[in-house]
């Protein structure tokens, strides 16, 4: 017994864009991400490298991830971009925050 699916099922759903405009805003949102990651490991180091104590490194990405955050918010130009940058609850408590408490200083 085969299934055959119809043709408005296998069409993605019509938003009013392109589907290229999709995909486009996600690769946006992934490179920021990235990009955010790739500058918070060389703020660490530049921080460790230079002896500055005044900040520690997990404010500084904390910063970095506030200032793309606020840009984001701000720039109306890909709203699909905003909705890479959400806050999963269950990702935060299960994976980022352990780390976070059971840092050995």
């Amino acid at each position: 017994m085969t299934i055959m699916a119809s043709e408005s099922e296998i069409s993605p759903a019509d938003t009013g864009r392109a589907p290229g405009k999709e995909q486009q805003a996600a690769g946006v949102g992934i490179l920021l991400q990235i990009m955010m990651l790739v500058l918070s490991f060389v703020l660490g180091h530049v921080l460790r490298r230079k002896k500055i104590y005044i900040i520690p490194e997990a404010s500084a990405s904390l910063l970095i991830g506030l200032i793309v955050g606020i840009l984001a918010n701000i720039s109306d130009t890909e709203t699909n971009i905003r909705a890479w940058f959400n806050f999963h609850e269950e990702f935060f408590f299960l994976f980022l925050l352990p780390p976070i408490i059971l840092y050995p200083y």
